[in-house]
Order: C-alpha cells, then sequence, then structure tokens
C-alpha cells in the first residue's frame, strides 16, 4: 500500500456481543418434536428477539424482522412457521423468497438438516428446478416451498397450476428485505399483491439485516402493517475496520494491491466495486500482478457464479471481486477480510458488506479505499461521524408506471379479464397506456388483454430495471443483456465493455432493435472508456410542493432526455485522460421519470459562464450529499442544472425508483451537508474532493466550489429567489 501512497486514515474496532438470551425452549409452547429437533441441531434456548417474533407470529401477526447478518434471522421466522405446520395438511405451508436462485437455493442447504428431522419436506421451484422436480412438486407439495421474486412473477402469470400451487401457503416470508429497495421493490410489491390474490389470508413475514424505516418499507412492499422485531445488529465477535486514504494510485489499483497483498498471506479476500465493468478491471490488475482473481457479478452466467462460489468457499480462489451481488447471505465459507474500492452507495450496504467478516469466532478486517470523492472525503475529516451513521430509509416508488404496466399485462394473462373494481389507482395510467398500445381494450364493463401482447410485455420483463433490456451481440450470439437507459452509457459506439473478464468494443447501437453489436479485444488492453453525454428536463408535472430556505421545490413526474455525444478513453491504472472522441452519430433517447427541481438564489454570480460553473457545480454536491441523507446511490439519481438556477434531481430509472422523494423529504439536511462539503476543501475553486463527480456527463468542465458555496450560504442567509422556468422545459 505503501508503494502508491496509500495510508490507514482511521480504524475503527468493533466488538459485539452475543445477543441477548430469551427463554429455554422448555418454557416454550413448543410441540415435543420441534423441541427435541432443536435441540438436535444444538439450540437449547432462543434469543429474545426469536422468542418475540415467535409470539408475533404464531398469533397471525405479519411481522417484519431486523437483526444483523449471521445473528439467527433464519430460526426467528422457522420456528414458528414449523410449529404451525408439523399438524397442518396445507401444502406448501409456507413460501420463503429470496432475491437470487443461488440464495435460495444456499438458504435451503441451512434449513434442510432440520426438515430432515422433522420428517418434513422443502423444495426449490426455480428456472434451474428440472420438470421431473417441478411435476412432483405439483403433484406432492412441499411443506416449505423455495423461490424467488422471478419465479414466482413469471409462474403466476404463465402457470396455473403454480397459482392452485401457492393457493394453499398460509405464510410468505421475504428474506433479505433490505434488497427490495428501488425498483426491485417497486415490482415485488406487486408480484406480491398478485400472490395475495390467490390466498388473500397470507401471514406476511419480512426478514433483514439493515433496513433504516422496517415498518414503513414493510407496509409498502407487503400491504399490511406489520410488527416489528429487532435484534442485534452483529453476532459476537470482533471486526477491525480500517478508512484508507488512496495516495497517488487509482481506487481500482490500491484495492487490487491491497487483495492481492492479504491474499498473498493467505487471508481469503473478498473485494467490492460498485460497477460491473470497475470489478473487471480490478480483477484484470490482480492477475496482472501474479494474483488469481475472479468476478461475481450480474450479467454473469448462473453457471460462472455457481462455479466462482464454490472455488471461494473450498478455499480454491483466494480473491472473488464482487459488485454488490454478495451483499446477499450466500455461503461463501470463512472470510478474513473485505475490501471496498469505494464508499459504498449507503450505510446500510457498507454494514452488509462489512457483515460478511468476522463471523465463525474470527476476527475480521474491513479495509474501504476513500479517494476523490466529495462524500469520501467528507467522511475523511469525519471519520467518527461514517461509524455514527443510523441505518438509512429504504424506497421504493409505488406509482411506477413501467412496473405497473409489467404487472397489469401479467394480471391479465392471469385472469382474461379484470374488472374495474380490481384495478388499483395506481395502475390506472398503466390501463391507459396499454390501451393506447393495442395490448388491452374494454369490452363490456372488463378489460381483456391482447394474449400474444401482454405475454410479450411479461416475457420481456426485468424485475431489477424499469427500462426495456438491450440485447448485446456477438455477431449473432447474444452474450448478455443491459438495461437502458444504462445500455447507452456503455455500450454507444467505441465503448469498452468488460463481460466475463473478456473486453469488447461496442461497435454499434441500435436503439429502434434494442441491440448492440460488440467485438472481442485482446486481453491486453490497458485502457477504458467513460460517456460524454448531456441530460435536458423536457417536462415536469407537479405532484407535491415544499420550501427548503426560501427555493420552492416542486415534485412530480419529469421527462428527461439523454444524448451521448461521445466518449473519453482513460488509462487503465491512473486514471490518467488518453482522448476524447466525438461521436458521428449522438444517440438520444427520452423516458418519464421521477424528480424535484427548483431556482437556487442568484447571489451576484455576475456572467452567465459563472452562473453555469456555480449551478453545476452545486447540482453534484447536492447528490454526493444525499448519499448519506437519504442512503441513496449516485447512480440512483441524475442531475441537470441551468445557468437559470434551476437545478432539477431526477430517479435515474424510468418510471422512477423513489430516490428523489427521499431527497426532496429530507433536503434540509442536504443543503447542510452539501455547505460543509464546500466549505471544508481546500482547493482553490473546485476539485474530485468537492464538486467533481465521476459520473459528469460532460467530464466535469464549468464546475465552481466558490459560486456554488455562495449559493448555498444564499440559501441558508434567505436571499429571495424569483419565480420562473429555465429555458428548455414546460412546467406542465
Amino acid at each position: 500500500m505503501a508503494r502508491y501512497g496509500g495510508r490507514i486514515i482511521y480504524l475503527h474496532k468493533e466488538e459485539a456481543g452475543e445477543p441477548e438470551p430469551g427463554p429455554a425452549l422448555e418454557e416454550l409452547p413448543l410441540k415435543e418434536r420441534l423441541r427435541e429437533a432443536l435441540r438436535a441441531r444444538g439450540i437449547r434456548r432462543l434469543y429474545r428477539f426469536q422468542a418475540e417474533a415467535l409470539d408475533h407470529i404464531a398469533a397471525g401477526r405479519h411481522t417484519m424482522i431486523v437483526s444483523g447478518t449471521g445473528t439467527g434471522k433464519t430460526e426467528a421466522f422457522l420456528v414458528p412457521i414449523l410449529q404451525s405446520a408439523l399438524d397442518s395438511e396445507r401444502a406448501p405451508h409456507a413460501i420463503l423468497v429470496y432475491p437470487t436462485k443461488a440464495l435460495a437455493r444456499d438458504q435451503l442447504r441451512r434449513i434442510r438438516p432440520l426438515m430432515d428431522l422433522l420428517g418434513m419436506r422443502a423444495a426449490v421451484l426455480d428456472g434451474d428446478t428440472p420438470a421431473a422436480e417441478r411435476r412432483e412438486i405439483y403433484a406432492n407439495p412441499p411443506h416449505l416451498l423455495v423461490s424467488n421474486p422471478d419465479m414466482i412473477h413469471y409462474s403466476l402469470a404463465f402457470q396455473p397450476a403454480f397459482r392452485e400451487l401457492v393457493s394453499k401457503a398460509q405464510y410468505l416470508v421475504l428474506d433479505e428485505f433490505h434488497q427490495y429497495s428501488g425498483v426491485f421493490g417497486s415490482h415485488v410489491r406487486w408480484v406480491v399483491r398478485r400472490l395475495q390474490r390467490y390466498s388473500p389470508e397470507l401471514v406476511m413475514i419480512g426478514a433483514g439485516a439493515t433496513i433504516g424505516n422496517p415498518r414503513e418499507i414493510g407496509e409498502k412492499v407487503l400491504g399490511r402493517r406489520p410488527e416489528v422485531v429487532l435484534g442485534p445488529q452483529r453476532r459476537k465477535g470482533v471486526a477491525y475496520h480500517y478508512l484508507v486514504d488512496v495516495g497517488r494510485a487509482s481506487r481500482w489499483t490500491l484495492a487490487a494491491a491491497i487483495s492481492f497483498a492479504l491474499s498473498a498471506e493467505g487471508m481469503k479476500v473478498l473485494t467490492f466495486t460498485d460497477s460491473q465493468q470497475m470489478a473487471e478491471l480490478v480483477a484484470r490488475i490482480i492477475r496482472k500482478q501474479g494474483g488469481a482473481a475472479e468476478v461475481h457479478r450480474a450479467g454473469l452466467s448462473a453457471d460462472h457464479r455457481k462455479r466462482v462460489e464454490e472455488a471461494f468457499a473450498s478455499g480454491q480462489l483466494n480473491v472473488l471481486v464482487a459488485t454488490p451481488t454478495l451483499e446477499l447471505g450466500i455461503d461463501i465459507g470463512d472470510l478474513d477480510a473485505v475490501i471496498m474500492a469505494s464508499m459504498p452507495k449507503s450505510y446500510a450496504s457498507y454494514l452488509q458488506r462489512a457483515g460478511r467478516t468476522g463471523r465463525r469466532g474470527k476476527p475480521g478486517y474491513v479495509f474501504t479505499i476513500l479517494g476523490d470523492d466529495a462524500m469520501e472525503a467528507y467522511f475523511a475529516a469525519r471519520p467518527r461521524e461514517f461509524f455514527q451513521q443510523e441505518i438509512p430509509a429504504s424506497y421504493i416508488e409505488p406509482s411506477n408506471e413501467e412496473v405497473a404496466r409489467v404487472h397489469l399485462a401479467a394480471m391479465l394473462l392471469e385472469n382474461l379479464a379484470l374488472l374495474p373494481s380490481e384495478l388499483a389507482p395506481e395502475l390506472q395510467a398503466a390501463v391507459e397506456a396499454l390501451v393506447k398500445e393495442g395490448s388491452a381494450r374494454f369490452s363490456r364493463g372488463r378489460l381483456y388483454g391482447n394474449p400474444q401482447r401482454v405475454a410479450a410485455i411479461v416475457k420481456s420483463s426485468n424485475l431489477r430495471s424499469s427500462g426495456p433490456m438491450v440485447r448485446i451481440m456477438e455477431e449473432e450470439r447474444e452474450i448478455g443483456t443491459r438495461e437502458m437507459p444504462l445500455a447507452m452509457l456503455d455500450l454507444h459506439p467505441g465503448a469498452i465493455y468488460y463481460h466475463g473478464g473478456t473486453p469488447y468494443a461496442a461497435i454499434s447501437l441500435d436503439l429502434a432493435s434494442m441491440r448492440a453489436a460488440v467485438k472481442r479485444l485482446p486481453q491486453d488492453v490497458s485502457f477504458y472508456t467513460r460517456p460524454l453525454y448531456t441530460m435536458e428536463l423536457d417536462s415536469v408535472k407537479p405532484e407535491l410542493e415544499r420550501e427548503v430556505y426560501g427555493v420552492k421545490l416542486v415534485y412530480g413526474k419529469m421527462r428527461v432526455t439523454m444524448k451521448v455525444e461521445g466518449y473519453v478513453i482513460k488509462e487503465e491504472q491512473s486514471g490518467a485522460l488518453i482522448s476524447e472522441v466525438p461521436l458521428e452519430a449522438p444517440l438520444s433517447w427520452s423516458y418519464w421519470t421521477k424528480g424535484l427541481v427548483g431556482r437556487y438564489p442568484d447571489p451576484g454570480l455576475g456572467s452567465l459562464p459563472a452562473a453555469a460553473s456555480s449551478y453545476h457545480a452545486l447540482e453534484h454536491v447536492l447528490i454526493a450529499a444525499a448519499k448519506p441523507v437519504a442512503g441513496i446511490a449516485d447512480t440512483d439519481v441524475g442531475g441537470i442544472s441551468y445557468p437559470s438556477g434551476h437545478i432539477a434531481i431526477y430517479d435515474s430509472a424510468p418510471g422512477g425508483n423513489g430516490a428523489s422523494r427521499l431527497i426532496f423529504e429530507r433536503m434540509e439536511k442536504v443543503v447542510e451537508v452539501a455547505e460543509k462539503i464546500l466549505a471544508g476543501c481546500n482547493c482553490y475553486d473546485g476539485c474530485p474532493r468537492c464538486v467533481f463527480s465521476p459520473y459528469c456527463g460532460n467530464n466535469n468542465r464549468m464546475l465552481s466550489r466558490q459560486g456554488a458555496l455562495r449559493v448555498a450560504r444564499a440559501m441558508k442567509e434567505g436571499v429571495a429567489v424569483e419565480a420562473g422556468s429555465p429555458e428548455g422545459y414546460p412546467l406542465a
């Protein structure tokens, strides 16, 4: 690390005791068979929070269980479900839902020994379940059915036998509940609503490690107001958390160097990045240093991910570079160290990643690299404040019309016709969209779907996104997909795109057919690309208004247009600029989303360039400050600024993901943190540690820290703001 100028700037030691003990098994109203099975598994008493969950679930109350990784959440919901299932003829008695197929199968391995002791069955039903096993599940349902939201989504739409199967269930468990945020959470909300149509008396249970608003988000996703059970944040053990200054190297180079050094000492290391392409880059750098590293991320085949998980768990592989896919509780064995190449999108995400180490009686080591980033600089100056944060709220956008359209199409496949009374208010815009495009029609007071068209909508849907998917083609072979609008940023002509460790050059991107053509490159590519693009705010339909420090903020639907006009080429290890390339034919794509816009004060900025650079810088810093305040990722939202003083912050997902709504509600605190960032930097008038953004579409041109600070302080001082709209978009 010293070779690159990196240094440890703060050490936080975390020690956690055993969770608070609860009653012994003999003191609980458990059936003797279950009590004996628990004893055989080494359980003599429950923790206090497990006993509390048992009381609520046994009484049929909807329940949210929030407890740290490895503290016994599974037992908290499993014990009361098995107690109920022992003398019940309902099968499946419960549906256990996990965010991914891999996690569902991993958890089945954990619960099966207890099921075997009770003479009960559990089975996985997902896209990898062989046809013979599926037939057996339908003919002879297990006591516990384990699945994932994607399988439930498609099976409800296309399998009448599945609808009959789930109608028998008494309990629905959504484990790893912290994953059901943003667009994915909005989709899962509708999957749950569709399940409830077949089993309206389902007892709803959510369980997760890092949920800042369990009752609120539980009610939004589950559709029922839950009781909340709080367990400990962490299992007994010790973890050392290091904040590391990046020094002279790029964060990717330093993350690779630390990973390689620790693995050389025999340690098992999990390294996180927040980008698929950066995960591939870090792994490439480790290999160039002589180490062995694999990548675990979305977009790779299930077989690839399973292979690297098994190699890592068995110790055949000591370094695994992952995107947030491994924040989940997949068992990857004993883990010595976690490295985060950048500060995660939220403190909740940090806790999830850090919680992967320091378990099973071993000390854990967590390294977080802080570089040229506004919030990283903020916490580098206030490290204690970083570890004193509250777990942020989870969020969804219940009225996302793109999401609602998919699930309305699915409901029309399930029911053939829907009565107006069955159409929730959030579905009205989706109804209009399907009717307008010819996918549905009203007849005799009922809504009917065109079978071929609504089936195509469901088959092309992706619960992790709300935008259309672009197929990535190497000649005539599809190697993967990427959702819009991110596909425009990653797959524009000239882009370097990594897939499965292999670099590709993007040749073309056809937005009419949603196909990207790529060509394989040699492995020794030593540079990467970043897009140059602009965003325009086309229209705003206000829904809410409030005033923050004299600025009138409007929140509502927004139509934005992305235009990719070129790209820059950067050196792989240092990040240094090599060249800038314009596109011969710029790409353009428009979509509706949610966001907020307001006109900020002018404290005498003077010229048009001064105003443009001041508001542009403030836009960047407001988004950066929103990360710890609202618990969002930089990539959850985007921003647009105008020399007139108008700044818009919008959800990056088509239809919205809920992030900008949290910013709208917490803008006072966002402004306060932004002012501290601007005032605390010692640069002259702008640098990566205050106003630069790695996601800036024009490569951080026209930015003024001093001007942005003057605007922020003018807000705090109550400088009057004139009304009016910037040229370029109408307020609808």
